[in-house]
């Protein structure tokens, strides 16, 4: 078997990679999200143009910054438009918009003259997970067992930016929709408040008169809130309003005028009994310009022409009070559209992300467009309707620890996260100035540097993902670059990680090492990425496998980049079997791998091979002689302590080594480099001269 160095990519490449694509599309397409910026009437609009933004030439070069204790940043322009449609102005000016930290070649950037690396985090990927959890029920609290047990089912639905919502079956079988702050709601009101009606919602479920049940009432009891069941959005809009009105305290100083002024008809009863019609404008008009003493006549002569019945004094009075009763009614259930929109269905304050989005389709068999990055009404129906098929055996729960669930946020994604802070705040920050202007501003009036500036600096100098790097020796380095977190923003905490986080899973295999990980609280919360392995475009650990077709290990195709969803479903045999001259493997029986189980199969049947042995182990793990013969604990402090050793004056080569140490020293970039590669002709202290090929 060829030697595998060589065909391992360097390992600094995730972080130059990751950099290289926020540059290339992370900052248009945050700035894409906030465009345009305008103000409450809509007169002032600026528009940003993010795909000609231009970068300087550092001030100072990366020596330099080391020296004078400077940071490594270029200044960032980009083209602003500002139009403004009441003075018939358009101006285009470029705008500083603050200082961006540029990584290095070596994968850190330079801070304030300190090299920093922003940390790998790996979290939860947006989208929906099913799960369970199990009620236990005691006669009293000293009982050691449970008399009974039951298993409720919930499901998660995790965005990227905004709230999280739940819906889940509680232990008297009802069905309720929650956010992480706020009361539990019955999901048929968010159901019918978000548009859908009542006999669609009924005909999409497989057991529709569960959503009924919570309103039954025999459970009128059971909670301090009296249950009302609702039939059309207006009215489900008003209970949303009730149940989560302090969340929409802010918006109750509007004015009525304010509210959209739909035509509201307000039906009351004349003295015949008859029953007549006014439109909200009629009386709004005529209750407020006629005055109550011998207008009646005016009144019943204006409405004679409409052939409306003859009005009396009483029924003027009560259509006036009713009037303003509906125009109350109106306004909450307006309210409460508003802020169900504003929670889950406005691009700005909620968004799924494109992952997220895949995830839902794929999970729940919907078709909807991948530009859709907020809720729908139908995920939640489809969402439900899983959950009542989970809840009879008909449907799995999800392994939340499984890698296909668990997506990798490399150092460019965190900072596209914290420029879209930035952006939100300076988007905050023009809407009050455009308020307070009658005149057409200026654009740098508007756009200032400090709110731009603020939040990077915020995140490269305090942010538990922005460390000091780790320069006790190349090792070191190396391994503070490649590594993966689930600690952060985001992400979990030491005190509520469970054992199931911290442990190995089969998925891992090839993507994550299963030693290199820190002794005490941090145990399986920070790891590192396994030798071979590199992330996708999607944030998903890859890792190479050589294909077999019938015994034969296709070599000359080159590798296949796995990921952990797609090598549970094919036959995977080990990397250190014996191959032929002509690439087959053994013609017996041949130990291999489908998901988590181990069998014996025919060559014939072995669909991958791995790469290589050190394929599932880190770059610090396979510099271990004869790792396979340690004890697992002892080589994970082995592979700790190697990072804590101090560099030689005169360095030596290992007396016994892997083969990995010529790699690892040349990729942390610690050695000098020749730009391109030739024949070494003559070496001094003082200079090195190569001759090249060409």
């Amino acid at each position: 078997m060829p030697n595998h160095r060589y065909f391992i990519s360097d390992f600094v490449e995730i972080q130059r990679k990751s950099f290289f694509d926020l540059l290339e599309m992370g900052i248009v397409e945050e700035f894409s999200k906030r465009n345009p910026i305008s103000d409450v009437n809509k007169n002032l609009e600026l528009f940003f143009y993010p795909e000609y933004y231009k970068l300087s030439k550092p001030e100072y070069t990366v020596r330099q910054a080391i020296l004078k204790s400077r940071s490594y940043a270029s200044k960032f322009y980009i083209p602003v438009q500002l139009t403004d449609k009441k003075h018939k102005v358009i101006k285009l000016k470029w705008v500083l918009l603050g200082n961006l930290p540029l990584m290095t070649k070596r994968g850190h950037f330079l801070i304030n003259g300190a090299a920093r690396v922003i940390v790998n985090q790996i979290i939860r990927s947006p989208g929906i997970y099913f799960q369970q959890k199990i009620h236990e029920v005691y006669v009293d609290k000293w009982t050691e067992k449970p008399i009974e047990t039951h298993k409720r089912y919930y499901a998660d639905l995790i965005c990227l930016r905004g709230t999280w919502l739940r819906i889940e079956i509680d232990k008297d079988k009802l069905i309720w929709a929650q956010m992480k702050k706020g009361p539990k709601i019955p999901v048929l009101w968010l159901l019918i408040g978000m548009g859908l009606s009542e006999r669609y919602i009924l005909k999409s479920l497989t057991d529709a008169n569960r959503l009924i049940i919570n309103f039954s009432k025999k459970l009128k009891n059971r909670s301090k809130q009296e249950y009302v069941y609702v039939h059309n959005p207006p009215e489900a809009w008003k209970q949303l309003y009730k149940t989560f009105s302090s969340n929409i305290k802010s918006e109750q100083n509007k004015t009525t005028d304010q509210i959209e002024n739909d035509s509201l008809e307000i039906n009351f009863k004349d003295t015949n009994g008859v029953s007549s019609v006014l439109t909200k404008e009629e009386l709004k008009n005529d209750l407020n310009s006629l005055s109550f003493s011998g207008s009646i006549n005016q009144l019943n002569s204006e409405y004679g022409k409409k052939q409306i019945p003859i009005l009396k004094k009483t029924d003027l009075i009560l259509a006036k009070k009713l009037n303003k009763k509906l125009i109350d009614e109106k306004r909450k259930s307006e309210l409460g559209r508003k802020w169900l929109f504003k929670k889950f269905m406005n691009p700005r304050s909620y968004d799924l992300g494109k992952q997220g989005r895949i995830s839902l389709n794929k999970k729940l068999g919907l078709s909807i467009s991948l530009k859709q990055l907020t809720l729908t009404a139908d995920d939640i129906l489809a969402t439900t309707d899983y959950l009542i098929k989970l809840e009879k055996g008909l449907k799995s729960v999800d392994d939340i620890d499984h890698l296909k669930n668990r997506r990798v946020r490399t150092s460019g994604q965190l900072i596209q996260i914290q420029l879209a802070i930035g952006l939100i705040r300076l988007e905050k920050v023009v809407r009050e100035k455009m308020s307070k202007t009658t005149t057409t501003p200026n654009i740098n009036s508007l756009i200032q540097t400090k709110v731009f500036n603020g939040a990077l600096k915020e995140f490269f100098g305090s942010s538990p993902l922005s460390q000091f790097m780790d320069q006790i020796n190349p090792l070191s380095e190396l391994t503070h670059k490649r590594r993966l977190s689930s600690l952060g923003p985001g992400g979990v905490t030491r005190d509520n990680a469970t054992l199931e986080i911290r442990g190995i899973h089969p998925s891992h295999y090839g993507r994550i090492c299963p030693i290199e990980t820190p002794e005490g609280k941090n145990t399986g919360l920070v790891n590192s990425m396994t030798t071979y392995a590199k992330v996708n475009s999607e944030g998903l650990i890859e890792t190479p496998f050589y294909k077999v077709y019938q015994g034969q290990v296709q070599k000359t195709a080159g590798m296949c980049f796995l990921s952990a969803e797609q090598e549970e479903k094919v036959k995977v045999a080990p990397g250190d079997l014996s191959i032929s001259s002509l690439g087959f493997l053994a013609n017996s029986l041949i130990p291999v791998r489908v998901a988590d189980e181990f069998t014996k199969i025919h060559r014939d049947e072995i669909q991958f091979l791995a790469v290589s042995p050190i394929q599932m182990i880190s770059v610090a793990t396979s510099l271990i002689p004869f790792l396979e013969h340690d004890d697992a604990n002892r080589a994970l402090m082995g592979s700790n302590m190697q990072r804590q050793a101090v560099p030689l004056i005169r360095p030596e080569r290992p007396i016994v080594g892997t083969g990995l140490e010529v790699k690892a020293v040349s990729d942390s970039s610690q050695i000098i480099q020749a730009k391109s590669s030739g024949f070494v002709a003559y070496v001094s202290a003082d200079k090195i001269i190569v001759y090249g090929f060409n």
